[in-house]
């Protein structure tokens, strides 16, 4: 996830999502057939890459608010994959995870974007 935290742009910790099916797919999701793993068990130099591509997705695309972008990762290289810009944000929803992960709680999260948006 990447957010505007108090003026500034902000790559959140990445998430893992590992499936027990063959594809991330509706089970995978909302029956509890996957992990989500935060941070995610990459490397220093691909969590600096894919963050970097993340960021700079968000920049280009004027983004404002909060973003949740997909990548896929084959032989080292990343792939993003989508931007979603309404991502969920309940307290089981990734960027909550993340940013807790982060060090910014749920409260702080929804604050900065409501002082964000006046």
């Amino acid at each position: 996830g990447v957010i505007n935290y108090k003026g500034i742009i902000t790559v959140l910790p990445i998430t893992e999502i590992v499936s027990e099916n063959d594809f991330f797919d509706y089970e995978a999701k909302y029956m509890g057939k996957s992990q989500e793993i935060t941070p995610a068990r990459i490397s220093p130099e691909m969590t600096l890459k894919v963050g970097s591509m993340a960021k700079k997705a968000y920049e280009v695309l004027k983004m404002k608010g909060f973003s949740r972008s997909e990548f896929i990762i084959v032989n080292n290289e990343p792939f993003m994959l989508e931007m979603n810009t309404i991502p969920g944000l309940t307290t089981e929803s990734l960027i909550p995870q993340q940013a807790k992960c982060a060090g910014i709680s749920l409260a702080d999260l929804f604050t900065n974007a409501i002082e964000l948006s006046l």
